[in-house]
């Protein structure tokens, strides 16, 4: 399966942090340490949020209230560590050139997401009770965390199935495959509004929120340099 070696490389990448159990419960703005909330629940609502039909001023408010308890006067800067936590640390153009760990799955075969966290969260949560034994229902579960056990989920659960459904590709299979995995795509196909901000990269997605803030900013504060 496609997937099967993703959370491995995802892993070594932020080893360190898990060996010495120090991923980050704040991010530095400015000098100074202001916490942010690292729940999963946080993390998995990013996308919902991010495809909603909210315009970008509300986007970007509410989900700064979500990850700060104290928001930062630095407001672009605070989009671009909440964005940082988001990725779980990855640099941006990681994610541009495909080789980012989630980025490089989503566009492993086709243009479509793998996974969508509203749409899939039932899926999600039987395959971390099948191969976890967590119950997420009941978790307190770091965002890096979750992550990196979401992206080494084996090929034996129905989400790690679902993913490759949607993602494999087609072409040169025998007919009564290409039929199989055709309709299973139909099946699985994501319909969540939200997963649309999959397609776009977190990079592009980053400089078009800074760009955003800062020329919100501007307009009220127009000396400032973002």
């Amino acid at each position: 399966m496609p997937w099967r070696r993703l959370g491995r490389r995802w892993w070594y990448r932020v080893k360190e942090d898990f060996i010495t159990g120090k991923l980050p419960e704040t991010v530095t703005i400015d000098g100074a340490a202001y916490p942010i909330r690292s729940d999963f629940r946080v993390g998995m609502q990013f996308d919902r949020i991010w495809g909603s039909g909210m315009d970008e001023r509300d986007k970007v408010i509410q989900l700064l209230g979500m990850y700060y308890p104290r928001i930062p006067a630095n407001v672009p800067e605070a989009v671009s560590r909440m964005l940082w936590f988001y990725r779980c640390g990855e640099p941006e153009k990681r994610e541009e050139d495909g080789n980012g760990g989630r980025q490089r799955y989503q566009r492993r075969t086709s243009k479509e997401p793998a996974y969508s966290f509203a749409q899939d969260a039932p899926y999600i949560y039987a395959a971390f009770k099948e191969q976890y034994g967590i119950d997420l229902t009941d978790a307190r579960m770091h965002w890096w965390k979750f992550m990196a056990l979401f992206e080494s989920l084996n090929e034996d659960t129905k989400m790690s199935r679902i993913m490759y459904y949607r993602k494999v590709s087609t072409a040169g299979l025998p007919r009564e495959k290409r039929a199989f995995l055709n309709e299973m795509k139909k099946l699985y196909r994501i319909t969540d509004a939200s997963a649309a901000g999959h397609k776009l990269s977190l990079e592009a997605r980053n400089r078009k929120w800074r760009a955003y803030v800062c020329g919100r900013q501007k307009e009220v504060h127009s000396a400032m340099q973002c």
